[in-house]
């Protein structure tokens, strides 16, 4: 026996019976968490040098040296293809199909890194490979980021893809969105690619948000008018959709000239029940007036109420949890967006969303270039515009939903209280606050300064109505209640009090508010002012006469008084008007239940734009931000025509 081999043996037999003195230890069992990790930067290092790789995959011209090991450990495509009886198996340089170069290098990164990164153009490419592949990761993170990323131009395709691709959940999540935005959508070039059976498919659906049937039969008309001459024959097919009951004679009438021979008979679906997204009454929206609690299994729940004044049902809009001391503005097509606020304790955001109707959920867009709370947020001609909210600086910015982007414009020229109001009016934004009103022409891009109030308000609330933009001081510390709403004329540039000066009542707290061509004076009134906790409000729903200019009370069954006893408390009312989807909302009583916390009045305040076109910010009295409102900055009431 070779001498290295006995003293071998002699080495291991000893160990076997070694101990340190008396005592025996246990097995040694550490782990070193960095390994795989160091493992694979290992691995990744020889595959960029060609070092120890078994294999070259060739695709679209370009050659990827590999280790069978690891494309075998994450694809069961490369496993299979490795340990059978395929030629690819023994082969040095495999080719691969149907797999862009640009997908291949994506996902061979991710086998080798575990990182998956990719721009937004190359996702349908790299989930395709993915699939091929059978990288279940990286096809299950493509799916997911096509779904948080679907928009007007590309949802329609997101939809063909998927249907390609047998994704029924990135089809549904897609057919959804399309559903949502239905209108728009249907104005997109790639919305008359779509084929026969995905047309279909959507304009079967329950929940297509138009504002009638016509809309659905002039979207698919649209479609055939796209190829008419081959198209028109999947008229009576595509007729079978529409609900009859719903159309206009007119409509009908223009499908039925449609028809290419006397012997094409057009029938139509047989359901006589209106489709869900188009039952969307006009309700009135109170945001400010959040109710907050938890519930077991759903974490921190927060709900606004929302009232429709049509039927007296009061139901309940879902609010983002984590954000206070936001704004909120409706357009007149009802999108709702919601803009700013603060986190935690003083934490600004410069957080963005849009409402989505059907899920009663805030979807996060494009966030605001400056942090933002309570700030003045308006709709003007297809754009959304911030405006303050920023610690008195009057910065302002425009948002173009068409792109999610926002871009800077001119600020207010002096600096102005964060206790601001918003409110759009033909081209223009009036900007009303205690230290003066300014106007911003969203077509010339510049700032005129315009006349004071009559009695500079503290923390003004206003909408435009008839030609005109009523205000009201919300704030009643120096008035002792409020009673006054004033009204400036843009044509005179000039203000006066309504309704005669004063009105014959009185209230601690109020809004105005729009609903159809009305205008309403929302108040309430606190009959025991000792009682702190719950103090028992009075709502009255006042309606304005613009012909007297007056105000008129209400008689006992006016359903135009919103049931918001129960959600007040002492705080003021403010109120937004948009259309909602009653069967989307959560019902007004699904939070009687939960366990309120307790928080500070601080936390609780949202501001908001009352209605399409005009804006409300709303404040607390502890902000640091308002601390301009003390100073003695004020300048003298006057009026300056220039610009600035």
């Amino acid at each position: 026996m070779p001498i290295h081999v006995w003293l071998m043996r002699s080495v291991v037999s000893s160990v076997k019976f070694f101990r340190f003195g008396t005592r025996i230890f246990m097995n040694m069992d550490v782990t070193n968490d960095e390994h795989t990790n160091e493992v694979l930067r290992g691995l990744n290092k020889l595959r960029k040098r060609a070092e120890l790789t078994d294999v070259v995959l060739e695709v679209e011209g370009r050659c990827f040296p590999c280790h069978r090991a690891v494309l075998a450990s994450c694809s069961p495509y490369f496993r299979t293809m490795f340990t059978s009886g395929y030629a690819e198996a023994k082969q040095e340089r495999i080719s691969i199909q149907d797999v862009s170069g640009v997908a291949m290098a994506t996902i061979l990164d991710y086998a080798y890194t575990g990182r998956l990164q990719t721009e937004p153009d190359q996702v349908q490419a790299v989930m395709s490979a993915a699939r091929l592949l059978q990288v279940s990761f990286v096809d299950l993170k493509a799916a997911e980021y096509m779904k948080e990323h679907l928009d007007l131009s590309n949802c329609a395709d997101v939809l063909m893809y998927a249907d390609m691709l047998g994704d029924c959940g990135l089809v549904e999540a897609s057919g959804r969105y399309i559903a949502f935005r239905f209108n728009d959508v249907a104005l997109q070039p790639s919305f008359l690619q779509l084929p026969l059976s995905l047309l279909q498919s959507l304009l079967n659906r329950e929940d297509l948000i138009t504002n009638s049937e016509d809309d659905v039969v002039q979207a698919a008309l649209r479609w055939i008018g796209f190829n008419e001459e081959e198209r028109l024959q999947h008229l009576p097919a595509i007729c079978r959709c529409f609900r009859h009951s719903f159309i206009s004679s007119n409509q009908r009438v223009e499908l039925e000239s449609k028809c290419p021979s006397a012997n094409f008979k057009l029938v139509y679906s047989d359901s006589t029940t209106q489709r869900l997204g188009q039952k969307h009454p006009e309700m009135q929206i109170f945001p400010r007036l959040v109710r907050e609690g938890f519930k077991q299994g759903q974490g921190s729940l927060r709900c606004a109420p929302c009232y429709d004044p049509s039927t007296g049902e009061l139901y309940a809009i879902n609010m983002p949890s984590h954000l206070r001391r936001f704004s909120m503005t409706a357009t007149p097509d009802d999108e709702l967006y919601l803009a700013g606020g603060i986190t935690g304790i003083s934490i600004r955001n410069k957080t963005f969303y849009q409402y989505n109707h059907l899920l009663n959920t805030w979807e996060p867009r494009c966030d605001m270039l400056s942090q933002r709370i309570r700030c003045g947020l308006v709709y003007v001609k297809g754009y959304i515009y911030a405006i303050g909210g920023d610690d008195g600086a009057g910065t302002a910015e425009r948002y173009d939903p068409s792109h999610d982007r926002w871009t800077p414009l001119p600020p207010i020229p002096r600096p102005m209280s964060s206790k601001l109001c918003a409110v759009a009016f033909d081209d223009s934004i009036y900007v009303i606050s205690r230290k003066g009103c300014y106007c911003f022409s969203t077509t010339e891009n510049t700032w005129n300064m315009i006349a004071d109030m009559i009695t500079p308000p503290l923390r003004p609330q206003a909408i435009s109505y008839g030609g005109s933009i009523y205000c009201i001081d919300c704030d009643k510390e120096e008035n002792g209640y409020l009673n006054n709403v004033e009204v400036y004329n843009p044509t005179k540039g000039e203000w006066k009090l309504s309704g005669n000066g004063s009105f014959p009542f009185e209230f601690d707290i109020a809004t105005l508010v729009k609903y159809g061509e009305t205008m309403y004076l929302i108040t309430g009134h606190n009959y025991d002012q000792y009682q702190y906790t719950n103090p028992e409000l009075e709502i009255i729903s006042y309606q304005y006469e613009p012909e007297t200019d007056s105000w008129l009370y209400p008689d006992d069954s006016d359903s135009r008084v919103p049931p918001l006893s129960q959600w007040m408390g002492s705080e003021r009312i403010d109120c937004l008007t948009a259309r909602m989807m009653p069967m989307c909302l959560m019902d007004s009583n699904a939070y009687k239940d939960l366990e309120v916390p307790c928080y500070d009045e601080e936390d609780s305040v949202a501001s908001f734009s009352e209605s399409p076109g005009s804006g409300v910010s709303d404040n607390s009295d502890s902000d640091l931000s308002d601390r301009e409102d003390n100073s003695d900055e004020d300048r003298e009431s006057g009026s300056f025509d220039g610009d600035i």
